[in-house]
C-alpha cells in the first residue's frame, strides 16, 4: 500500500475494489536467526520502545492482493513503524484493545520464545478500502476519525477460528499456546491492520511438520477466506446488512413465485404443448418415471448424457415462459439478482475471468428448479406400464393420456 502522506487520508471513489483484502505471509524462526532478528523485535518497534522505532520496511508485500498465501518474508512485515498507528498503546491481542508497557514486555518475551522453540511467525495485513469504512461507519472523511475499536473487536472475535481451522490440525496445544497481536496503521491509502501470531510451545506433532522436522507454514485457504468473511461480516451496518438482506428476499421470492406460477401456466394453457411435446419425445425410455435435470448446477451442458436433448428441450420451453406469460416476473427477478452482483463487486472487487456471477447462478438454479418440477409431472403420470398394458398399445398412447390430462 502506498503512503499518502496524511494521516487517516484514505482514498475515496474505489467501489469496484475489494472492501477487504488479506495477504499472508510467514517468517520462519531460523530465516530470522540467522539475520540476526528476534520476533519480539516488533514489539519494540510498534510501542516505541528502546532505540529501535524505525519507518523502514514500508514494501507493500509486493503490492500483493492475491488469495494465496504467500513464502517466508525477508522481514517480519509491512509498514512496522510506530508513526503509522497514532495510539500511544498501539498493540493489541484477545484480552485487551491497548496492551500496557507491562503487557508488551510479556508478549516480546512470548514471542521470543516461540522463536527459541524453532517456530513460524505468521502475518496476516487486512487492507480495508475507504468507501467500505465509510459506508458502515467506522470511518469519518470529514474529521478523518476511525472507529479503532470495533476495527480491533473485528480482529479479536475471528482469530481464534482462524488458528483452530487454519492448520491440520490446531496451531495451540492448549489455549494459551498461541501468541498473537494486532496493530493498525492510518497512513497509507488503504486502511491496514496487521495480525501476527505463532505457536509458543516447541512443534512435535507429525502432521504439522515437514519431513527436515520444520514446522509448516501452511495456511489452509478456506480457512482464511472464512476468516476474512467473517471479519468484514462484523464491522457491516445494520443498514448493510439489511440491504443485502432484502435482496436475497426479493431473489427467493421471485423464483419461488415463478416455480408455481410455470406450472399453472402450462396446465391452463396449450400455447405451449407443442414445446412440452418435444421436451416428452426426447426423454430417455430407460429412465421412466426418474426423469430429472441430472447432477448438475446448470440445465443445459456440454456434457453427454440420456437426459440432454430432453433438458436442451426444457430450456427453450423456459426461455419462451420468460419472454412471454413469466416475462414481468422473470425481470424483475433479474433486476434483483444483479443488484447483488452490485453488492458483491462492492466487497469482493472485479471478478476472475471466467467466474461465473451470483445472478447467473441463480438463473441456472430457477431453471433447474422450473424443470425438475415438470419432469415430476411426468413421472407422476408415466408409472412403468403393466403387462397387459404394454400388450398392443403404443408409446404414444401414453404420450395422448398424458397431454390429454394437462
Amino acid at each position: 500500500m502506498a503512503k499518502t502522506g496524511g494521516f487517516a487520508n484514505f482514498t475515496l471513489g474505489e467501489s469496484s475494489k475489494a472492501s477487504v483484502l488479506l495477504p499472508t505471509h510467514f517468517t520462519t524462526a531460523s530465516k530470522a536467526s540467522k539475520k540476526g532478528q528476534k520476533f519480539g523485535d516488533l514489539v519494540r518497534t510498534y510501542a516505541a520502545k528502546g532505540s529501535k522505532v524505525t519507518d523502514e520496511n514500508n514494501l507493500a508485500l509486493h503490492d500483493l492482493l492475491t488469495d494465496e498465501v504467500q513464502p517466508e518474508n525477508e522481514s517480519f512485515g509491512y509498514g512496522t513503524r510506530f508513526s503509522a498507528t497514532g495510539d500511544t498503546h498501539t498493540l493489541f491481542n484477545g484480552d485487551t484493545l491497548n496492551m500496557t508497557d507491562a503487557e508488551m514486555n510479556t508478549l516480546e518475551d512470548r514471542l521470543n520464545t516461540a522463536q527459541g522453540n524453532g517456530n513460524i511467525l505468521h502475518e496476516m495485513a487486512f487492507s480495508i478500502r475507504g468507501d467500505w469504512l465509510v459506508e458502515n461507519g467506522l470511518y469519518d472523511p470529514e474529521t478523518k476519525q476511525l472507529d479503532q475499536d470495533r476495527l480491533k473487536r473485528a480482529e479479536q472475535n475471528i482469530v481464534q477460528d482462524l488458528f483452530d481451522r487454519g492448520f491440520k490440525l490446531p496451531l495451540g496445544e492448549s489455549p494459551d499456546d498461541v501468541v498473537w497481536f494486532g496493530v493498525i496503521h492510518q497512513d497509507t491509502d488503504h486502511l491496514n491492520m496487521h495480525l501476527w501470531f505463532t505457536k509458543e510451545s516447541r512443534e512435535t506433532r507429525p502432521e504439522m511438520m515437514h519431513k527436515s522436522g520444520e514446522p509448516k507454514g501452511v495456511l489452509n485457504f478456506t480457512a482464511k477466506k472464512q476468516a476474512e468473511s467473517h471479519f468484514r461480516y462484523g464491522l457491516e451496518s445494520e443498514a448493510v446488512k439489511r440491504a443485502r438482506g432484502d435482496v436475497f428476499e426479493a431473489v427467493g421470492e421471485y423464483r419461488s413465485s415463478m416455480k408455481q406460477d410455470a406450472l399453472l401456466t402450462l396446465d391452463e394453457t396449450n400455447k405451449y404443448l407443442p414445446d412440452v411435446k418435444k421436451i416428452f419425445e426426447a426423454l430417455p425410455e430407460d429412465l421412466r418415471g426418474r426423469w430429472k435435470v441430472g447432477n448438475t448446477d446448470r440445465l443445459v451442458t456440454d456434457e453427454t448424457s440420456h437426459m440432454e436433448p430432453a433438458n436442451r428441450q426444457m430450456n427453450a420451453l423456459l426461455d419462451k415462459l420468460f419472454s412471454d406469460d413469466l416475462a414481468e416476473d422473470y425481470q424483475a427477478f433479474r433486476a434483483a439478482s444483479l443488484k447483488m452482483d452490485e453488492l458483491m463487486a462492492k466487497n469482493h472487487g472485479a471478478q476472475h475471468k471466467g467466474q461465473a456471477k451470483w445472478s447467473d447462478n441463480q438463473d441456472n438454479r430457477l431453471r433447474k428448479e422450473l424443470a425438475n418440477g415438470i419432469y415430476r409431472q411426468f413421472n407422476e403420470t408415466f408409472r412403468e406400464p403393466s403387462d397387459e398394458e404394454v400388450q398392443g398399445c403404443s408409446y404414444a398412447r401414453f404420450t395422448d393420456r398424458f397431454f390429454s390430462a394437462l
